[in-house]
This record gives structure tokens, sequence and C-alpha cells, in this order.
């Protein structure tokens, strides 16, 4: 049961021309593995979208396939580069199957707080919102995910998702931290924000992660591929992955609208 993650997004806090904030849609390719919790057998939604940042629904429908496929949403924490989209995805989801293109019902997880915003992410009948816990976990199908809280302005979760044949770990937003190397202990692809380059590490310090601290996470955690996101959009993308590099060398950039397999 491979599975696979589609980068639909990479960049914050905005997106450049013909790009799009963090999303990514994890996927069992066998198509059930990652059934949302409640739906029907052989219901379509074989899928954990994770993190919804501007932009992402047009990518869904240009690199996955039609809306209904999303059942399940996982962010991170409520910061609009990386949730503003899941409140506008709210209106797509009908229960009474009027448009077969579009979800009949949506589960979003997402850190309780701020509660101004956790509060927003319910919507009728159509959209339950769970709250995450520190330590808490969730099924999909053969699916684990285990949630650790990181160190950012907000609050904010790392993603680990433990399947039977790889792991793959999400950073989210933060700034070293014993959580983000728990988290990706022996993943087998590590997704991690590397929002500044060295030359801007001050920037980054209060929630975020240079390039090469993220690097020098993925090594100590022993993960075996690293994955960039998370980018200032007008950085060279050639000095963030040379700065990554030095000190992680199994390193690539994100690039939107690729296919990576976990396994």
């Amino acid at each position: 049961m491979p599975v696979k993650l589609i980068v639909l997004g990479k960049y914050s806090p905005f997106a450049p021309a013909r790009g799009a904030c963090p999303g990514y849609w994890v996927s069992a390719e066998c198509g059930h593995a990652a059934q949302a919790p409640g739906a029907q057998d052989g219901a379509e939604g074989a899928g954990i979208l994770l993190d919804c940042g501007p932009g992402v629904l047009a990518r869904f429908q240009e690199y996955v396939g039609p809306l209904r496929l999303i059942r399940s949403v996982i962010l991170s924490h409520l910061h609009f580069d990386h949730a503003s989209d899941f409140y506008v995805l709210r209106y797509a989801a009908t229960p009474d199957r009027r448009y077969k293109e579009l979800p009949p019902r949506l589960t979003v997880y997402a850190p309780a707080a701020p509660e101004s915003e956790f509060s927003l992410l319910r919507y009728r009948e159509a959209v339950e919102a769970r709250a995450i816990e520190p330590g808490s976990d969730a099924v999909f199908g053969d699916l684990k995910v285990s949630f650790y809280p990181g160190e950012h302005p907000v609050q904010c979760y790392a993603v680990r998702i433990d399947a039977p044949n790889g792991v793959l770990a999400y950073s989210g937003d933060s700034r070293p931290c014993d959580a983000l190397v728990q988290a990706a202990s022996g993943a087998d692809l590590f997704l991690c924000e590397a929002s500044a380059i060295e030359a801007d590490a001050q920037f980054a310090a209060p929630g975020h992660l240079t390039a090469r601290q993220a690097g020098e996470i993925a090594a100590q955690a022993g993960v075996k591929r690293l994955l960039l996101t998370h980018l200032w959009p007008f950085y060279d993308e050639a000095q963030i992955l040379k700065e990554c590099r030095e000190v992680f060398p199994a390193a690539d950039v994100a690039e939107e609208g690729a296919s990576y397999g976990v396994s």
C-alpha cells in the first residue's frame, strides 16, 4: 500500500504568480486506506488534505481531482497562509449531494486556539471540527496520524503519518525544538519548513526554521529524505538548497504539482 504526497503549494506568507501557499495531499494508492472516518464503504475521500492555504483548492482540482475526494483535513495551525482556503472549502460541502463533484461532509482537525479562528471552522451540518490535543492520534484506515506541539506564536502541531510501508513527517511551522525531532524520527520522507536563509536567521527565530536548521533536524532525527517547503517567494531556491545540503545532503526543494512516494 504505497503512500504518496502531492505538493499543492509551498510558499509563505504569500504566493508568487502561479504559486500557492502551503497545502499537501496525502493518499494511499489502494484507494481506501485513508478514507475519512464515518465515510461509507467504497466512498471516495481516500486521502488527507494537510494544510489548506491560499490557492490550494484550485491546485487540488488541477493536480488531484474533484473536491469530492476531500473528506478529511488537518490544519497544522490557524494562521491564514495555512488555513484560509478551508474557510472557502466549507461552502463546497453539500450534505444533500446535489453536486457529485463536491464532498457531502468534511471533518477538520486543528488546534483549538486561537478560538476565534477555530470557531469558524464549523459550518452548519456539513463540517465537523475536532480539536487537536498534544500527544493525540487519529486513525484513517491504515494510516495513523500523530500530533506533536511545535513552538510557534500560535498553537501549531507537527504531524507524523505512520503507514504500513513508510512514514511521512511534516513540521508545520516551528522554531527548532525536540517535538520536531520526535515527529520526524526515522521518517522515510520529512516535509519541513525552510522559511529563511542563514542571513535572515534572526527573522525566523521566533517561530520558524532556516534551511540549515531544517537539515540539522533531519540529520538529528535520522530521516531518509528531506523535502523543503514554506518558502519566502523572493528567495533563490538554489541558495536555500545549498545551505540545507551542507548539513543534510539528502534534501530537495519541494516542487508544486510533483508527487513523492513515501516508502
